[in-house]
């Protein structure tokens, strides 16, 4: 079950202690009728799901010798210590330097320059989250975390609702789909630009909102915000083996939780796979649980981009659902989602620039070849592919089939 803070909560909560763009190039109007490119996307993706599944198996089926069972223990502590940890380190980060940005400032006190740094640390918090999500088997998912910081599409009808009310109720706040970046990304951008000052000290000009004042929504951002920083703290020390004391008493304070059901952080927990004390049974599981798991995998991830965070609106015409349709970063996202996946592999927050020694890359380089480079070619072909696609991605889809986003309606897709 989901929990939720309220409003009172969130306002009460205490602060704890490089920007993404997509691509600008010139794109003429045959580029955005043109399905080549969500194919190709689309494709590219269900090409790296099957060369992680080989690979997945080429591990799974095979006599290991204790050097090459060493091997892979090794690159499972690295991605733990490496990749997993940092990234959510720096996410937190962001999301602090987000919230901090916005503070508890009016619509008459807020400048330019902090909403410009709101938006920029967005986009930096939004980079690192999306760069986890090859690993969100663990706290991500055992305590709603992804959920509640990452639902879309935003329910607009819900958020209008919510400020037409005049009331901020613990029921109002019950549903993620009004919570997390994508309430932020709402309030912060439109139409891939900054909002200006002007525009928080009058009404909402986007269609539906009109009768909003754009202060009431600065306000509801700066209570999301705090939330986002706090759910982010909770990813950071959920994996840390020695968590940051003060993420972890605000943590605590907060009254979430922070271990696995054995007691134990999901870092050591995944490090010590087959151990005592660990969920996972055998390093295996804990390999199949970075690669190709149902969820929360490379694989998973990898088939949400394809099938449905590209597939859903290009290939089904649900244009509702485009994800980061306010900001613009839809094909950023995506990427960045690949890039997660390439961070694990390689070893290294930096991906295919600074292999770790002790990695997947590695380990295959000097085991498998053939079925690791076909890993890789599948990444870098994914992230290209995906890259591709006509900017901004809402548009493309809008294009090809002949929707307004703004006007498509909301429904539950199976």
């Amino acid at each position: 079950m989901r929990k939720f803070l309220s409003y009172a909560m969130l306002l009460a909560l205490a602060s704890v202690g490089f920007v993404a763009c997509e691509p600008k190039e010139e794109i003429n109007d045959e580029q955005y009728a043109d399905r080549t490119y969500g194919n190709e996307a689309v494709a590219s993706c269900e090409e790296l799901i099957n060369q992680l599944n080989a690979a997945t198996e080429k591990i799974l089926k095979s006599r290991l010798t204790e050097a090459q069972e060493a091997g892979l223990q090794a690159a499972v502590k690295n991605d733990v210590e490496k990749v997993i940890v940092p990234t959510y380190t720096r996410l937190a980060d962001a999301a602090l330097k987000l919230q901090q940005a916005l503070g508890d400032l009016s619509a008459k006190e807020i400048k330019q320059s902090d909403i410009d740094a709101a938006c920029n640390a967005f986009k930096e918090a939004r980079a690192w989250w999306e760069k986890s999500e090859a690993f969100l088997g663990g706290a991500a998912s055992d305590f709603d975390i992804d959920p509640t910081i990452d639902s879309w599409p935003l329910n607009r009808d819900m958020l209008l609702s919510y400020f037409k009310s005049g009331t901020y109720s613990d029921e109002a706040l019950e549903d993620a789909s009004i919570l997390g970046f994508h309430a932020l990304e709402f309030v912060l951008f439109r139409e891939g630009k900054n909002r200006t000052v002007a525009e928080f000290q009058t009404n909402d000009t986007y269609k539906g909102f009109t009768a909003v004042p754009a202060a009431e929504e600065l306000k509801y951002a700066q209570a999301v915000a705090k939330e986002l920083v706090i759910r982010c703290c909770q990813l950071q020390v959920s994996w840390e083996l020695t968590p940051d004391a003060k993420r972890l008493d605000a943590v605590a304070k907060a009254g979430l939780e922070y271990q696995t059901k054995n007691g134990q952080s999901f870092g050591w927990n995944m490090m010590n796979a087959g151990a005592a004390g660990s969920t996972f049974s055998s390093l295996a599981d804990a390999i199949q649980q970075l690669l190709n798991d149902d969820e929360g995998s490379c694989a998973a991830i990898a088939d949400e981009v394809g099938s449905g965070k590209i597939g859903n609106p290009f290939g089904s015409g649900y244009i509702f659902y485009v994800e980061s349709p306010y900001s613009y970063n839809s094909i950023t996202d995506f990427q960045n989602n690949i890039r997660s996946i390439e961070n694990v592999w390689y070893g290294s927050t930096d991906g295919s620039k600074s292999p770790a020694k002790s990695s997947l890359h590695q380990w295959f380089k000097d085991n498998d070849s053939v079925t690791g480079e076909k890993v890789e070619k599948a990444i870098s072909n994914a992230i290209s592919k995906i890259g591709a696609m006509p900017y901004p991605f809402v548009k493309y889809v809008s294009t090809i089939w002949n929707k307004s986003f703004e006007d498509d309606k909301v429904v539950d897709i199976e």
